[in-house]
């Protein structure tokens, strides 16, 4: 099954100093091909791989991408459109695009969510029902403990 990754989650996983790093980088290593990084992900991935652990790790990280370890989810503009709605509509979150197109991302394709941002996504909740998260915050909590 596929899974629409957050930033959180494989950044942990690249970055070895990172508490959650074991936990990310077994279920990036488990999804493999099934995740599927939505465009603005992958750029803010690349911008806290170099300000966090280096150019290098960012380097890997883009060529792994390149090379198809994972799918990149482009946007196409009524996905767009939905992120900067959903932006909006919970703009106390002050969510961004990034949150708001993995949030579309899975909400039109109906797929679950890897991502450590447990409040925004329980404070943001899809148009129908609850997001479908790969972990929940207990077992986020046990691993990083």
């Amino acid at each position: 099954m596929k899974v629409v990754a957050d930033t959180g989650p494989l950044v942990a996983a690249a970055n070895r100093r990172d508490e959650a790093h074991q936990l990310a980088a077994t279920l990036v290593a488990e999804l493999g091909r099934d995740l599927i990084v939505p465009s603005p992900v992958l750029g803010e991935v690349d911008h806290l791989l170099r300000a966090r652990v280096g150019t290098h790790a960012a380097r890997l990280f883009l060529d792994a991408v390149a090379k198809g370890s994972h799918e990149v989810g482009y946007l196409t503009p009524d996905l767009l459109r939905r992120a900067v709605a959903i932006d909006a509509r919970f703009a106390a979150l002050d969510l961004g695009i990034v949150d708001g197109s993995v949030m579309a991302f899975a909400e039109r394709h109906e797929l679950p969510v890897l991502t450590f941002d447990f409040e925004d996504f329980r404070a943001a909740p899809p148009k129908a029902g609850s997001w479908q998260l790969v972990i929940d915050e207990s077992r986020y909590l046990d691993a990083i403990r």
